[in-house]
């Protein structure tokens, strides 16, 4: 007992120092001892965590102040003095609303003859009326026709957070159908339950245009896609959970009037579905499929004539396939005297990214696609029947193989006059040459130019053609590229007046390119005012150049 005693006093003795440190205005200090006294056996948990709680709040540490007041309630429930320092913490935040729901709380949990029940309704009753009499329901008094534009406003889960608010709310937002045809439950914090898609299918009364599928609990995803599946006008459809192929095709198969079908990597789809879906969805503009697989080419024929379809994205994990089969990247090659099926294509995208790397040779030809602007490879082998078409508007290869510099079959020369952005990243085959031929030869007007991680590109010779011949580029990104210091960023300063942002992440610049960057960008004789600097990896920047060039108004990614 002796010893407890002399426990209980050390406690006792740091809150009784704390609060003195509290009172002359030392709160640091006053924090320490707080913590100090907690450590002690038989310490006055609550009384301490109250007193810390008070002194975080003077400090304006409120969320600090927020996580000890919450452990006084797990504490002890019925002490109210967890709920008021709770309550009196968020005040001070401005969370007025959620102190009001700690002082409704402390009044359903503390028992009815509580010697201090009367303080915490009385505080409770105050508070209420203040946010009554300022707040005013903006449904009860807009027009019908206001109301609608500014709920126009919200994203799905934030009309879904204002459902909740109140019966009146859920009642108001619930009859206007306009709302919910667009049903998005990629935001949604936990796994979502069929019962809550339905309701939002019914108040669209089934007619929804576009639905994002996602964070479904395992057992609810049959019936959400059934109820997806029965919604006559549904035009956009992305689906991001895990699903038979087979069952996925009998519930979409119908849905006559969708126009864009995203499946993500979670469902494979082998060639002979996609054939399926193109067969059986005539106004398809849009289809990705995030992991594709071959099938026998028997059961591979695309149809003859896709009018609609602008934009194909495939991706595949498997390296190659057997005889007899076609490749799970897959597009149809352009053949004589017959019309081209997929002559209306506008973008393409193709994903290999196997366990083992087999460079991916394409089944078609680009050259043949003539509104084709965006061109996205990941993983794939340019051979010599591959060609760029002269309306290509972007341009993005990563990784991959080539047997030449520019292993592209346009005859030279030729023209790229609309190429605006062109991106290369850990591409082994592009060498300085090969950009010449893009901005000299092909006479591209590139602004965005990404060439990080080119091994073959070296810092002086590569760096001095593109000051000269590519100075009117608004983005740079020269990440990884060897030879890249302080002199070539000096020569960019004084070539590139339109850049606006410079991607220098694990090459060997010092602070002095970033001075050099934010002298250009203050200086009002200078016409370069770059926006944003990536310096990644670079082990000779200092922290205090960053820190210059951040108070300069730039943004520096570090």
């Amino acid at each position: 007992m002796g010893s407890l005693g002399l426990v209980r006093g050390e406690a006792a003795a740091l809150q009784q120092h704390g609060q003195n440190l509290y009172q002359t205005g030392s709160f640091q200090a006053a924090i320490d001892a707080f913590t100090e006294a907690l450590k002690t056996k038989s310490a006055d948990q609550i009384g301490i965590l109250d007193n810390r709680a008070a002194t975080y709040t003077k400090l304006a540490q409120y969320d600090r102040a927020l996580k000890d007041a919450k452990q006084m309630i797990k504490i002890h429930k019925q002490d109210e003095r967890g709920y008021l320092r709770c309550a009196k913490a968020l005040l001070l935040d401005g969370k007025h609303e959620k102190a009001l729901e700690i002082y409704a709380y402390a009044l359903k949990t503390l028992s009815s003859n509580h010697p201090r029940r009367e303080i915490v309704e009385q505080l409770h009753n105050k508070l209420r009326d203040k946010l009554t009499v300022k707040a005013c329901d903006p449904f009860s008094v807009l027009p019908l026709e206001i109301a609608t534009m500014i709920l126009q406003y919200f994203d799905f889960k934030q009309i879904v957070a204002i459902l909740r608010v109140s019966k009146q709310w859920d009642r108001f937002l619930s009859s206007i159908r306009d709302l919910w045809m667009r049903v998005d439950l990629s935001g949604a914090r936990n796994k979502v339950h069929w019962s809550s898609v339905r309701a939002c299918i019914r108040r669209s009364k089934a007619l929804l245009t576009h639905a994002i599928v996602k964070n479904l609990s395992t057992s609810s995803s049959q019936r959400v896609l059934e109820f997806f599946g029965r919604c006559p006008r549904l035009e956009y459809l992305e689906i991001w959970t895990q699903f038979g192929c087979q069952a996925f095709y009998d519930l979409f198969r119908g849905s006559r009037r969708l126009k864009t079908l995203i499946i993500s990597g979670q469902m494979v789809v082998p060639q002979e579905y996609i054939v399926k879906f193109l067969e059986s969805l005539p106004l398809l503009e849009r289809l990705e499929i995030h992991k594709t697989k071959t099938s026998p080419s028997s059961k591979v024929q695309w149809p003859s004539k896709l009018p609609h379809l602008r934009t194909i994205t495939f991706g595949t994990t498997e390296g190659s396939w057997p005889r007899g089969h076609t490749s799970a990247l897959y597009i149809p090659r352009r053949e004589e005297s017959l019309p081209y099926s997929i002559a209306n294509l506008e973008e393409v995208r193709l994903d290999s990214d196997p366990n083992v790397f087999v460079p991916y040779p394409p089944s078609f030809n680009p050259l043949d696609l003539s509104r084709l602007r965006r061109l996205d490879l990941s993983g794939v082998f340019v051979g010599d029947d591959f060609g760029l078409p002269s309306s290509i508007e972007y341009l993005r290869i990563r990784g991959g193989a080539a047997t030449e510099e520019f292993p592209f079959s346009n005859e030279l020369p030729f023209e790229l006059p609309h190429l605006k952005t062109l991106i290369f990243s850990d591409v082994p085959w592009v060498s300085n040459n090969t950009l010449l031929v893009f901005i000299l030869e092909a006479k591209a007007p590139i602004k965005v130019l990404h060439v990080d991680s080119c091994f073959r590109l070296h810092g002086a010779a590569f760096a001095h053609n593109l000051c000269e011949h590519a100075q009117d580029l608004t983005e740079l990104n020269l990440s990884h590229i060897i030879g890249i210091n302080d002199s070539i960023t000096s020569q960019v300063v004084d070539s590139m007046p339109d850049l606006k942002a410079l991607d220098l992440s694990y090459t060997d610049i010092t602070g002095i390119s970033i001075k050099m960057l934010v002298d250009a960008h203050l200086s009002e004789d200078h016409p370069m005012k770059i926006e944003c600097i990536y310096t990644r990896g670079c082990e000779h920047v200092s922290s205090d150049a960053i820190a210059y060039g951040r108070a300069s108004g730039i943004e520096i990614i570090a």
